[in-house]
């Protein structure tokens, strides 16, 4: 196995254990909003989503991401508030966030196999390819390790936890 083929495994792995965390999410459970600080499920799930096509498109490839391009923004994501620009009421927002979820399942089986296609087209080489993202210099396989594969496992964690608050199980096994 070659760190292609590798990086190839931990994404699938990453984007189905995703896919099994919230395969049979309902549309309240999406919705309900957590006591304190925590963001609602919806909203973790694009924001994990959305996030993978993000890295990719903007930071590795330099273009649109697909959310934009193919109108998933508008399928998927409805909010109460507008976006904010930057950091700064970011987290207040995400409270905010609410998503139509069988668009939102249909959009991340897109990313999906975007990053899949984009992937199976990498040599181990392009994987050592130094970019510059907005927080430093990374190769890409640092990028899509970190960037995407460790971030939405994070989120699997916590939306299965918020399921449990909910009184519905998490992680399927």
């Amino acid at each position: 196995m070659n760190t292609v083929e590798l990086t190839q495994y931990s994404l699938d792995n990453a984007f189905d254990i995703l896919a099994q965390v919230v395969g049979d999410l309902t549309q309240e459970q999406a919705d309900w909003l957590p006591p304190g600080c925590a963001n609602p499920i919806g909203a973790s799930y694009w924001h994990a989503v959305s996030g993978a096509d993000e890295v990719i498109c903007r930071w590795v490839l330099g273009k649109e991401p697909l959310n934009l391009r193919e109108g998933w923004r508008q399928k998927a994501l409805a909010v109460s508030a507008p976006e904010p620009e930057g950091g700064e009421g970011w987290l207040a927002w995400m409270q905010t966030v609410r998503v139509d979820l069988p668009a939102l399942h249909e959009y991340a089986k897109a990313t999906a196999a975007m990053l899949k296609g984009w992937l199976e087209k990498l040599t181990p080489e392009d994987l050592e390819c130094k970019i510059n993202t907005p927080i430093g210099e990374f190769n890409v396989a640092q990028v899509v390790e970190t960037f995407i594969v460790w971030h939405i496992n994070a989120h699997c964690g916590e939306i299965s936890a918020l399921k449990g608050c909910q009184g519905a199980k998490g992680y399927p096994f």
